[in-house]
């Protein structure tokens, strides 16, 4: 099966089903495959199978286009975060080695540019511009909506996605057909997506988070998406839609639930809410199943996983809310298409309890990184793949995310989970959000360093945060420095950047 079989199977069994809705487009499972054979047709007119074709844009109709069509041709979609700096965009689209590049009006700039450096981009496509040279409109206006007449295989790369760069530059993750679409089925067998089901997807489209889209097609869904997230726009849509469910950032649920207008809102319809891109404290998820009364479900995956491999589902959460808050530390259960393993340095399994660091192998696993060898290699060791998450399993099942390995900190010799510290400072009532990194500290190797962002006219000091901290951690945990801030770094699904933390709070050279 490939990526553009999903638009396919659902024009032929409901064509007239709305696939689509952004702002005021109304796209049916019909038009969308007619828009994905023209789109591929027009690509292979100047392209070559196999070519890259990069987007740059912010979430708008045609990026679907471009998410079954660049595929359908054979070519592999480049997804470029629009966030990242303009000369990070350019170096990623001459790494990627893109022939052609789709991209928003509001982009024109730094489209100029990489027609200026980069020379293997000849053919630049401009979604909502006028000019009838580079025009979407004029691109695709004569293109045939017949299948294009060759198809490619399931082991040629789909999509390109890079990542969001938190621990360094950005890596070009080649995801093939197969990858995807091992993905979507996974995922398929534990989500709960009744037909009917509205789903509004709230993240931008650059993120491989956009595979829940193509679940939802592949089940016969009405997707939503909004063009960029706020809270008073998801409000307004979930009413004017009707959706039945949605998927969030735990930062997303915080902000939402401290929103003054969210009891404004009849939220009726919303059935279940889909979490994940972090851990969640428990003070928030325990706030949000008592005031949006509907389900919630979490999924646990990477870039490189092309989904989700652990599944925590709605039953397990109305456990955890009648007696059991144990268990909302949990990231869920192993998903039955990824075989997963919990092992130490030396790859050896570590007892059930224990932590050690997550490895997967499953048809979903990545190709590999795009002209990056070393880095693959480095990325598997006999075919199972490294994570970086050190986690450990409960006799039922259940996986509990201690810390990335990097985000590990190391104080006096004790090794501190930042998770565990970001849970206690989650408890001072004047906390929206918090961050625990570990800064370089001569006579620790690393101490403590909490990062806060207060509440609206609340007030705390640093010592009443530490107070509460020691409250419930071990004295080795408790931060020794706190820094109050007005926002906190995030990548483009609400993930805290603690490299630009540690960065930013490290000590100056002497």
């Amino acid at each position: 099966m490939l990526l553009s079989d999903i638009v396919e199977y659902g024009a032929r069994k409901h064509p007239d089903r709305i696939a689509l809705r952004f702002e005021n487009d109304v796209v049916d499972f019909g038009e969308l495959r007619d828009r994905t054979r023209r789109l591929a047709n027009a690509l292979l007119a100047v392209a070559n199978p196999g070519d890259r074709v990069a987007i740059l844009s912010t979430n708008c109709t045609e990026y679907f286009d471009c998410y079954y069509g660049v595929p359908m041709a054979g070519m592999a979609l480049t997804i470029l975060n629009f966030r990242l700096h303009p000369e990070q965009i350019v170096a990623l689209v001459e790494h990627s080695g893109a022939s052609v590049l789709v991209v928003s009006e509001e982009f024109a700039e730094v489209a100029a540019t990489v027609r200026e450096r980069v020379p293997s981009v000849h053919t630049i496509v401009v979604i909502d511009g006028s000019d009838e040279d580079t025009s979407w409109e004029s691109f695709v206006r004569h293109a045939s909506t017949q299948p294009p007449v060759t198809r490619p295989s399931p082991d040629d790369i789909a999509w390109l996605v890079y990542t969001s760069g938190t621990t360094g530059m950005p890596k070009g993750v080649a995801i093939s057909h197969r990858n995807l679409i091992s993905g979507i089925t996974s995922s398929a067998l534990h989500w709960n997506l009744p037909e009917g089901t509205v789903f509004l997807f709230c993240f931008p489209l650059c993120h491989v988070g956009g595979y829940v889209t193509l679940l939802n097609h592949l089940n016969g869904n009405t997707v939503g998406i909004l063009r960029a997230y706020d809270n008073a726009t998801f409000l307004r849509t979930v009413e004017q839609w009707k959706v039945t469910q949605t998927g969030l950032a735990p930062t997303m649920i915080n902000f939402l639930l401290q929103d003054p207008a969210l009891d404004e809102h009849d939220l009726g319809t919303l059935q279940a809410i889909g979490y994940g891109s972090s851990a969640i404290p428990a003070a928030v998820l325990r706030e949000g199943l008592d005031r949006l009364g509907c389900d919630f479900y979490q999924g646990m995956g990477m870039t490189e996983l092309a989904g989700n491999v652990l599944h925590f589902d709605e039953a397990s959460h109305r456990r955890a809310a009648n007696g059991e808050p144990e268990l909302l530390a949990a990231a869920g259960k192993p998903m039955r298409l990824a075989d997963i393993r919990i092992v130490d340095d030396a790859m050896n399994d570590v007892p059930r309890g224990e932590i050690g660091e997550m490895i997967v192998r499953a048809d979903q696993v990545m190709s590999g990184y795009w002209n990056d060898p070393e880095a693959t290699e480095a990325a598997f060791t006999d075919g199972w793949f490294h994570t970086g998450d050190l986690v450990r399993q409960d006799a039922e099942g259940f996986v509990y995310i201690v810390d990335r390995k990097k985000d590990l900190i190391i104080s006096g010799g004790e090794n501190v989970a930042s998770l565990a510290v970001e849970q206690a400072l989650y408890r001072h009532p004047a906390v929206a959000e918090a961050a625990a990194i570990g800064v370089p500290n001569e006579t620790w190797g690393e101490i403590v360093c909490a990062v806060v962002v207060l509440r609206e006219g609340a007030d705390a000091r640093a010592d009443d945060i530490i107070a509460t901290c020691r409250e419930h951690l071990g004295g080795f945990q408790v931060p020794r420095r706190v820094e109050f801030v007005d926002t906190l770094p995030k990548n483009v699904t609400g993930k805290i950047l603690k490299r630009d933390l540690r960065d930013r709070f490290a000590p100056s050279p002497a």
